[in-house]
């Protein structure tokens, strides 16, 4: 796609979901690559959209859009006041810096220092999570590839994060992440995912080095954000 046939399909899409959910609609936003300028051609292009309420009728409505030819590129996550109201705040930051309100108004606060670390350690648990428990249990090499894809971008919106709450500039971009970053491992991160589709065939066929690079980027994560556990070592049990 390009960016002009984005924009029309935003346009679309606005104009239908205003048809479909009429006062029951709060807003729409959109938000990811497309937004902040790193789209590929085949990215998805991503929106948010809050109703008042969510029944299985709003489900449906919106199940029968997506599954139209049309809008097979888009990905859509749907919230309703409650669950906005009572959001942990994983992954909220790309709802605020490089997303475009494109109907309504978003009111969603910004998240404060304390919810930066809650959304970092969220994330690095989630990475270190996987990591372990897919290098140490069979696994078909192929799915753990593409299961440490999604990690490894979650691990990117970790990296951006802790780069805010350390400089105060959220960095909107890859490019302008790895200018922000110091540690040559944190780079090593965000240039995994800018390389994945030339790597992907060799990660299918052994995912192991990525997941050791997982779970090391959860531990050098969690220690830097977590005084009391730097320069720790673990008592060997008796």
């Amino acid at each position: 796609m390009t960016k002009t046939e984005v924009e029309k399909l935003l346009e679309s899409f606005v104009s239908l979901m205003k048809e479909t959910y009429a006062e029951n609609l709060v807003f729409i936003i959109h938000h990811g690559s497309w937004a902040t300028g790193e789209a590929k051609p085949d990215s998805d292009v991503d929106t948010l959209i809050m109703l008042q309420k969510i029944t299985k009728k709003e489900l449906d409505k919106l199940r029968r859009v997506l599954n139209q030819e049309r809008y097979k590129k888009m990905t859509v996550l749907l919230f309703s006041r409650l669950d906005m109201d009572n959001f942990i705040p994983f992954s909220r930051h790309q709802f605020h810096y490089g997303a475009k309100v494109l109907y309504g108004e978003c009111r969603l606060p910004k998240p404060t220092r304390e919810e930066m670390i809650i959304e970092i350690k969220k994330i690095a648990d989630e990475v270190g999570f996987w990591s372990k428990f897919l290098y140490t249990h069979p696994h078909l090499a192929e799915n753990v590839a593409r299961k440490m894809y999604w990690r490894f971008k979650e691990a990117i919106i970790a990296l951006k994060v802790y780069v805010q709450w350390k400089t105060g500039e959220f960095p909107l971009t890859k490019t302008r992440l790895k200018d922000l970053l110091v540690d040559p491992k944190d780079k090593e991160i965000v240039t995994i995912i800018e390389r994945w589709d030339e790597k992907k065939e060799k990660y299918e066929k052994n995912p192991s080095p990525l997941l050791i690079k997982g779970l090391d980027f959860s531990q050098r994560i969690l220690k830097r954000i977590d005084p009391s556990l730097r320069g720790k070592r673990v008592k060997p049990g008796r």
